[in-house]
């Protein structure tokens, strides 16, 4: 097992402590007090409070009213509203499939850590918080209170006024951090359960009361007590490096750290040639807290991280920049000066229009018997002149008229302010024109966000981050707590370090209530692409209410449709078998016709030859005739011989082609018989062949 190396650092005093952190904050802030004002700017414009306090008095001394048309909050709440709508989820994937055991595991219990703790509305909030201000950060830390062996992981909001970071950090995951500190207000009972070794100190400390200092002024509680008495919780934390021994086996190439004494080391090493001891150097964080003003405790690797417990969620943010009051801007950055504007231009033309009802008078002295009536405005108010006053003596001001380019640079204040921040009608639902259909909008809409793809990615990393750690953080529980809440035991590579950095990745999933709906949805997935997925099994899986009747309704029905499909498939066997029969005996009686034809037929061929047979015999009979005539023939003159000779040649050359005739007869009759057999039995064999399994298995 890995020893856990541990520093209190015993060299430093709680002075020298102290030291660092008021010099580290001094660092920051000097850095970071540029953006401090800019974002609190940004959410009082959020929050309708957008006229400067010269501004405010100015109006007052008008007598004018501040009038406030805040579409800044539109456009905000459309941006975080449409990342609430579309939450995805955080699940853990193995990158190889025999690690999908440990994987599931993990992301059971990934799931139940942010149920808990309602993570992904943190994570909303972080990202809504970002948008308003700049940035935020969602913070991990282990609370002991309920249970003192393991822990509950708990996730909390930071605002932007809360903390202050090392100003030169460059990397998203802080790595490059070397210092962040946090201040949070607690009455002492909070501190006394976080603190429960110190219960008895914390209460003195309370009871002597302490001064506010000059951190964290953006804080509401430094800028606004209220009379209630307040602790200040700080936590300073620093990332360090260390020098550790490590065995490798240079075979092999595994690590491990190993801290034993010399001796030790030295006949282990003489046991296993193959094995080196170096030094390498290990990250670890130190985290101090301080109570107004005094060291309570000194911590390395706070909940067995070895990284910062802080993520942050950045609207704009660009590290190159060297004025921290533009390196981290919020969404609200860039709608600010045409919703002043707006507002300006919005106030004036109501100002015009409340002037048209008294516009006011040009009155000569002594005109009207009431001059008080002349600065009364409603409608039909009726001013009484003298009987002695000249006709020109009381004349009305003409009311000033709104010009038509006022309404005109309106609209565009309107316009603009959508547009410099990315976004359009089409994001809120509205068509350009009347024949706009519903895809056209969604496809507008999905374009709108496009131009917002980099703060959707920032928000992406930054939970794909804060997921990965609250995994380490599983990683610490024990078995019993594990099995506890997913009913199994942990895989053997459950509590390997390793495996979060070599064997699983962090990737976003539809985000459900429950596992469980999780794997019901992707159930419902698989049948669709036609994967053999039963009712019975989506049954099971259903997060509905009532489970349990459905599931028996469920499986009975499973049954009689199994029932009915097994009868049916015994009747289509039956007439198949029937069918198999029926096809063996057709076959049997084409095999006897078929015998009983060739029969015919040989007999044909046999009377055939016969025929030959006596066409031979009636030819051999011919020619014993023949030579008889040769011989009566004889005693004629050479005359008659000619003449019978030639009869004679007549007659052979007969014979010769009516016997030639009679084979090209037989031999053409003996090709059809055969050629007919063929065909007749071909058939028969294929039917055989294709019943011979149906037929076999009776």
């Amino acid at each position: 097992m890995l020893k856990h190396y541990v520093n209190l650092r015993s060299n430093m005093s709680d002075q020298d402590i102290i030291q660092d952190f008021d010099q580290c904050y001094e660092w920051a802030y000097a850095c970071w007090n540029a953006f401090f004002p800019l974002a609190e700017r940004d959410l009082r414009f959020y929050l309708g409070d957008q006229w400067s306090n010269e501004e405010k008095r100015e109006l007052f001394l008008q007598n004018r009213n501040q009038f406030v048309f805040n579409r800044i909050r539109r456009n905000i709440n459309m941006v975080s509203g449409y990342q609430r709508k579309n939450r995805l989820s955080s699940v853990v994937s193995p990158v190889e499939n025999s690690d999908q055991l440990t994987a599931d595991q993990l992301s059971k219990l990934l799931l139940f850590v942010m149920q808990a703790n309602d993570g992904y509305n943190i994570i909303s909030d972080c990202f809504a918080g970002a948008l308003k201000t700049g940035w935020n950060m969602a913070s991990l830390w282990v609370d002991y209170r309920d249970d003192p062996v393991n822990g509950d992981i708990k996730l909390r909001r930071e605002c932007y006024n809360n903390f202050i970071t090392d100003p030169y950090f460059t990397n998203m995951d802080l790595s490059d951090c070397e210092y962040i500190q946090r201040r949070k207000y607690l009455n002492y009972q909070q501190v006394q359960s976080l603190l429960p070794e110190h219960k008895k100190e914390v209460y003195e400390m309370y009871r002597i009361g302490w001064e506010r200092d000059d951190k964290f002024t953006w804080l509401p509680y430094q800028r606004n007590p209220g009379g209630q008495t307040m602790m200040a919780y700080n936590e300073f934390y620093r990332q360090r490096w260390k020098e550790i021994p490590v065995l490798v086996d240079t075979e092999t190439g595994e690590m491990i750290e190993f801290d034993l004494p010399k001796e030790d080391i030295d006949f282990f090493m003489s046991q296993y040639p193959q094995l080196k001891m170096i030094s390498r150097q290990k990250r670890y964080i130190e985290m101090n807290i301080i109570l107004n003003g005094k060291v309570m405790k000194t911590e390395e690797n706070p909940f067995g991280l070895d990284e910062y417990p802080f993520v942050p969620f950045y609207a704009i943010w660009e590290p190159e920049s060297d004025e921290w009051g533009l390196k981290i801007q919020s969404l609200t950055r860039c709608m600010i000066d045409p919703q002043r504007e707006a507002n300006r231009r919005r106030s004036q033309m109501i100002d015009i229009i409340d002037s048209q009802i008294n516009s006011g008078w040009i009155a000569k002295e002594n005109s009207v018997i009431n001059p008080n009536s002349l600065f009364q405005t409603s409608q039909g108010k009726v001013v009484w002149k003298r009987e002695d006053a000249q006709p020109d003596a009381l004349e009305k001001i003409p009311p000033a008229q709104i010009p038509p380019s006022t309404f005109q640079l309106q609209e565009l204040f309107d316009k603009d302010m959508m547009e410099i921040c990315g976004l359009n009608d089409s994001a809120f639902g509205v068509a350009e024109n009347a024949n706009d259909s519903g895809v056209m909008m969604m496809l507008r809409q999905g374009s709108t966000i496009t131009n917002l793809q980099d703060v959707m990615d920032y928000l992406r990393l930054s939970q794909k981050s804060l997921s990965k750690k609250v995994v380490k953080l599983i990683q610490t529980w024990t078995a019993s707590k594990v099995k506890r809440i997913i009913n199994e035991e942990p895989s053997q590579q459950f509590y390997s370090k390793d495996f979060t950095k070599y064997d699983i990745t962090i990737q976003e999933g539809l985000l459900t209530d429950s596992q469980r709906q999780i794997y019901f949805r992707q159930l419902v997935d698989l049948k669709q692409l036609g994967v053999p997925v039963t009712g019975e099994m989506l049954a099971k899986a259903a997060p509905i209410q009532g489970k349990s009747e459905f599931n028996a309704e469920i499986a009975e029905q499973e049954k009689q449709m199994a029932q009915q499909a097994q009868q049916a498939q015994q009747v289509q066997q039956q007439q198949m078998q029937m069918q198999a029969q029926a096809f063996q005996a057709q076959a049997i009686n084409n095999i006897s016709m078929a015998s009983e034809r060739q029969a015919r037929k040989q007999s044909d061929l046999a009377l055939a030859t016969e025929r030959i047979a006596e066409s031979e015999e009636n030819r051999a009979m011919a020619a014993l005739h023949r030579a008889k005539t040769i011989t009566e023939i004889a005693a004629l003159n050479d005359d008659r011989i000619l003449k019978v000779w030639e009869f004679v040649n007549m007659l052979n050359r007969q014979e010769i082609e009516d016997r030639e005739r009679i084979g090209a007869k037989v031999e053409v009759q003996s090709e059809k018989i055969d050629s007919d057999l063929r065909n007749q039995l071909q058939p028969v064999d294929m039917q055989q062949n294709a019943y011979s399994p149906i037929l076999g298995g009776q």
